[in-house]
């Protein structure tokens, strides 16, 4: 018997002789439990893992992909303005090599008037040859290398993945490199030329043969030479001559160079489909 607070008695049952076994085998039961709920603790933490790693992953390709799409973009880019550019340079550079080519039409007949020069001969040729010859402006080469700047500002060639291309992009800088060489080369020749020629000429009709607008014109008076001394005339002619033989090899050369850009230029709209 037991008493409770009451003093009211309840009935002490005997103890279930297989009550020490279905405690054992609950406490069992509880333990085993755990084992199980460790288990599923440990795929869990592998299995975000592996979500953790996939997700990681699959963000650096699609990161690798946005960038390396964003560089063909740029690519495309640089290939199309270049391409332009190679249009405007085939436009200035035709009407160089027609300037060029009046220059050595005019550089040999001014070798033969020089040649044939007289105190009392009329001399408006002589005079209208140098003047055009001695202008420096108008062949020279200005190539529209916005494209090359860019790139450089940019990192370089790597931008360009094409390696033909690339290879054509520098190829045609390289040849407008000995271009600028020649004309380096006529420049200074036109400058002794400039210097030599000035005591063969009076100033006066040296200044009438250009009009306001600075056109080399004929003008209506007849010119003479101040001086047609042989030794100043010789000098004269050899610069000449070496003029004329640089502006045909620079005619030459900027011929080649709008064969060349027509041929990149062909090469660049199918490789990269440009309209």
């Amino acid at each position: 018997m037991s008493y409770n607070q009451d003093n009211k008695i309840f009935p002490r049952f005997p103890e279930d002789p297989g009550a020490p076994a279905r405690t054992k085998t609950n406490s069992m039961e509880i333990h085993h439990h755990g084992h199980v709920h460790e288990r599923v603790k440990w795929k869990e933490y592998v299995f975000q893992f592996l979500m953790l790693f996939l997700a990681v992953f699959f963000g650096f390709l699609a990161e690798y992909q946005l960038e390396h799409k964003i560089e063909k973009d740029r690519e495309h880019q640089f290939v199309q303005s270049f391409y332009e550019d190679l249009s405007a340079d085939e436009t200035d550079i035709r009407a160089i090599v027609q300037q060029l080519n009046n220059q050595v039409r005019k550089a040999d007949s001014l070798q033969v008037q020089l040649m044939d020069a007289a105190p009392r001969k009329p001399a408006n040729h002589i005079y209208r040859h140098l003047r055009e010859i001695i202008r420096s402006s108008q062949t020279n080469l200005y190539p529209n290398d916005r494209t090359m700047v860019q790139l450089r500002n940019a990192g370089g060639m790597r931008l360009i993945q094409n390696k033909n291309v690339s290879d054509s992009m520098v190829g045609y800088y390289r040849t407008i490199d000995i271009i600028q060489f020649l004309s380096d080369d006529a420049l200074a020749t036109k400058r002794a030329l400039r210097e030599k020629c000035m005591p063969l000429m009076n100033a006066a009709d040296f200044f009438i043969i250009i009009d306001s607008s600075s056109r080399i014109i004929n003008p209506d008076k007849i010119l003479y030479l101040r001086s047609t001394d042989t030794e100043l005339v010789n000098e004269c002619l050899i610069l000449v001559n070496r003029i004329a033989n640089i502006n045909r090899t620079l005619a030459m050369r900027m011929q080649q160079l709008v064969e060349k850009a027509q041929r990149i230029r062909s090469f660049i709209k199918q490789e990269y489909r440009l309209e």
